[in-house]
């Protein structure tokens, strides 16, 4: 009788065990395509972003120190080192693409604080240089960025990224 007190107890705080468990990845798999979807209206923001030379929205969504990674080296960048980069690729280009090539990768983790986003973007545009000479501009770029939720906010980390010709 005792033993089958403790087979029926067993099965009991198992199944509950069971039954909690189940409820957890429901609930951070909402979670997780919440980031998701958060993520990917960030990427779809950041193409608007370069159109409308808007640097400042593109800063607002980077760490105060961002790893870059490229071309075999690790760069440590201030969000002040981002915004002159920026500034200077803005300053004589005219967008005529910024479009994904497949779609975006994204992944965010189970408590939705941290979060990664594979995308591949045609870019092409046409720059002046300072003598006034206009270049077009065409290639394809493929990049991984890094986000963490602070404050409410996906800051984007880290990103490692290639560019090469169509």
């Amino acid at each position: 009788m005792v033993r089958r007190k403790n087979v029926l107890l067993t099965v009991l705080i198992g199944s509950a065990f069971l039954t909690s468990w189940r409820a957890v990845p429901q609930t951070s798999k909402k979670a997780q395509q919440q980031g998701q979807a958060e993520l990917l209206l960030l990427h779809r923001d950041e193409r608007r972003a370069h159109f409308e030379h808007d640097v400042n929205f593109l800063l607002a969504h980077v760490a105060p120190q961002l790893l870059d990674v490229r071309d075999g080296l690790v760069n440590r960048m201030s969000r002040e080192d981002v915004r002159a980069k920026f500034v200077e690729y803005f300053k004589n280009a005219q967008f005529s693409a910024w479009d994904d090539v497949e779609p975006p990768i994204v992944r965010v983790s189970a408590d939705r604080t941290m979060g990664w986003m594979i995308v591949r973007v045609r870019i092409a545009y046409s720059k002046t240089d300072a003598s006034g000479k206009k270049t077009n501009e065409n290639t394809v770029g493929a990049w991984m960025s890094a986000y963490e939720k602070q404050n409410g906010t996906w800051m984007m980390t880290a990103v490692t990224s290639t560019f090469g010709q169509n």
